[in-house]
């Protein structure tokens, strides 16, 4: 296979994802200011900071370290899909699968969960809110993906397949107020309203619905819910949503708390591989603990 036009499609894609995005936002927020609403100006600029931070550094990242490691896993891929439909097919299903893996991973294990926790200060949900990461995101987010071209996928393809797919999430992120429930395009795709329900502080919400584009992984593995009730978004333990050293700091400095308490090195190790909310000495605040109590 001719390398060489998927890498230009992938030039020209991965700059065009953040040009893109940019034009969503604006496009929004006139929207917005034209049916008469005000986003949080001060909870906006945080998002953008902490996402100017976060894209910035992955795509440091994926130039210095990443882009190169996926060149060395194609050079030793188990076969070559070519540039068709079927090699188009592998890499979506396969990066869309991987986005599920990682989203699970960043809410169930409470070292990732300082990571991405980041992306779920927001209590307002719009496009701003999609681009609100953490700055060490580059850290550990595309270890789940850089194996992908062992299978034949092209690391090209691969960043165009991330860049189409990345633009569906942030789309996923629309005010309410623009995209309500769209039937059964919300039982088959991740749509804003799936999505909502992701950010949702509610019991019933949490962990839930952590795909990108597809539905299909979160029906297999038993975590899809849909939209019954408007959620409230955030955290269950908020943070300002304004503060943008609190919001990039704040996980890191309670997790340090919980660590420098420990009373030994198995705590400290469920400290940072349980779930949130796990404790050595208090109730237990997971997910699944709080499920069983109803």
């Amino acid at each position: 296979m001719d390398p060489a036009p998927l890498a230009s499609i992938a030039r020209v894609a991965v700059p065009a994802t953040y040009v893109v995005a940019v034009a969503l936002i604006v496009g929004e927020q006139v929207a917005l200011r034209a049916m008469g609403l005000r986003p949080r100006a001060r909870q906006s600029l945080a998002s953008l900071a902490s996402g100017a931070m976060s894209f910035g550094l992955l795509a440091v990242a994926t130039r210095l370290l990443f882009a190169g490691l996926m060149e060395r896993a194609w050079a030793h891929r188990a076969t070559d899909l070519g540039a068709g439909g079927l090699a188009w097919l592998a890499a979506f299903v396969t990066y869309d699968l991987m986005f599920w893996v990682a989203h699970v991973a960043g809410h169930r294990v409470r070292l990732l969960w300082c990571f991405h926790s980041v992306h779920h200060t927001s209590t307002e949900m719009r496009l701003t809110s999609a681009v609100r990461g953490s700055a060490l995101d580059f850290v550990y987010l595309p270890w789940f993906f850089v194996w992908i071209p062992l299978l034949g996928v092209h690391p090209a393809m691969l960043l165009v397949v991330e860049s189409a797919s990345r633009m569906w999430g942030v789309a996923t992120h629309l005010s309410p107020a623009l995209v309500g429930r769209l039937g059964l395009l919300d039982r088959v795709v991740v749509t804003p309203s799936v999505h909502r329900v992701h950010h949702g502080t509610e019991l019933a919400y949490l962990d839930t619905n952590y795909g990108e584009v597809l539905l299909l992984w979160d029906r297999l593995f038993g975590t899809w819910t849909p939209e019954r009730a408007t959620p409230t978004y955030g955290l269950t333990t908020p943070v300002d949503p304004c503060d943008l050293a609190a919001v990039q700091l704040a996980p890191w400095r309670a997790l340090w708390r919980d660590l420098a308490r420990a009373p030994t090195l198995t705590a400290r190790l469920r400290y940072l591989l349980d779930a949130p909310g796990w404790s050595h000495d208090g109730e237990d605040r997971r997910v699944t603990a709080l499920r069983r109590r109803g």
